[in-house]
């Protein structure tokens, strides 16, 4: 299949986040031309003292705004990048993505396979991410050319539809925070260490909860653990957790 001119959109991520930041700091400049119009002219003397800190937090709320947009447009894509060029690929491995979203780490591992499968499981919630569905995946995924490489399924972390000892390589990016219970998260990282084979590789990125995630996968007596330290392409911290499967 010839390459599509579409380029891959990989989605804002907490798009609600972003609007809100973006909305804050709109509102902080446009009471800060206020309270400094209203003491300029005579109305509200009082007024003078409120410019700095309302300008001071508009201006703070759209560069967090801004920071998220780049994270999510550049940033990540980068983290992607590193994260997958530190697993040695043969190119016939059979990889799962948890949460795949727009398709970021489930396209960028298809790309690295020669003879292998990508899956993707997701429950496609829009709040997580902004246009979250499969079929806007599947557009990505025709647009980096890689279908006879990719499967996408519904599918829950909880509960992976797939045998024991199934996955060379799973990974989940910015997805597992999402399930707010502590008790289900940790069922989601049995669910995933199951699935992966003994040797297989795995690589999680997140925003919240990596030290829990380290903490269960010790007690599965995974191998070569290790937290990254944070990088702040979101604000708040990510970080990355990659393991082999003893």
């Amino acid at each position: 299949m010839a390459p599509t001119n579409r380029k891959p959109n990989y989605g804002i991520d907490a798009p609600k986040v972003v609007l809100r930041f973006f909305l804050i700091g709109i509102g902080g400049l446009l009471f800060a031309s206020c309270a400094w119009l209203t003491s300029h002219n005579g109305w509200l003397p009082g007024t003078r003292s409120l410019v700095r800190p309302l300008l001071t937090m508009g201006l703070a709320f759209l560069v967090q705004g801004a920071v998220m947009v780049w994270g999510s447009k550049v940033a990540k894509l980068r983290l992607r990048d590193k994260v997958l060029n530190a697993i040695p690929w043969r190119g016939d491995e059979w990889v799962l993505d948890v949460g795949c979203g727009h398709g970021l780490m489930l396209i960028g591992a298809a790309k690295r396979l020669r003879r292998g499968s990508a899956i993707g499981i997701d429950l496609w919630q829009q709040e997580d991410q902004a246009g979250n569905s499969p079929e806007a995946t599947w557009r990505n995924v025709e647009a980096e050319d890689v279908t006879d490489r990719v499967e996408l399924r519904n599918g829950d972390a909880r509960e992976l539809p797939f045998a024991d000892n199934t996955f060379d390589v799973v990974l989940s990016s910015w997805a597992l925070h999402n399930i707010y219970d502590r008790a289900e998260r940790a069922t989601a990282l049995r669910e995933i260490v199951r699935v992966l084979k003994p040797g297989g590789r795995l690589a999680i990125i997140d925003i919240r909860h990596t030290g829990e995630y380290a903490q269960i996968l010790q007690e599965h007596k995974m191998l070569n653990l290790i937290r990254s330290r944070p990088n702040f392409l979101f604000v708040i911290p990510t970080f990355t957790l990659t393991a082999t499967k003893p």
